[in-house]
């Protein structure tokens, strides 16, 4: 039995192609649900800067229960328009 698309790495190369793609989508969806959660908390790029800088920094944390709750979607981003 003979596979030419095989022998020629066709199907590899196809499915390679379609994996980069596909990353590439979840790159740019993980990407739009970042801006809109920054979009959501109202915060000029100062103030965003320092509160990251902080955060990071540890000068300040996550009350309790905030990361247990596993909710991704923030319920103040629920509806945002995409204006990215």
């Amino acid at each position: 039995m003979q596979y030419p698309m095989w022998e020629k790495g066709g199907i590899i190369a196809e499915q390679q192609k379609r994996l980069r793609a596909l990353e590439a989508q979840l790159a740019e969806e993980e990407n739009l649900e970042i801006v809109r959660m920054v979009k959501a908390v109202k915060m000029d790029n100062k103030e965003l800067t320092a509160f990251l800088k902080a955060y990071a920094s540890g000068m300040i944390s996550l009350p309790e229960g905030m990361l247990q709750e596993g909710n991704t979607e923030n319920e103040e981003t629920e509806g945002y328009e995409d204006e990215a």
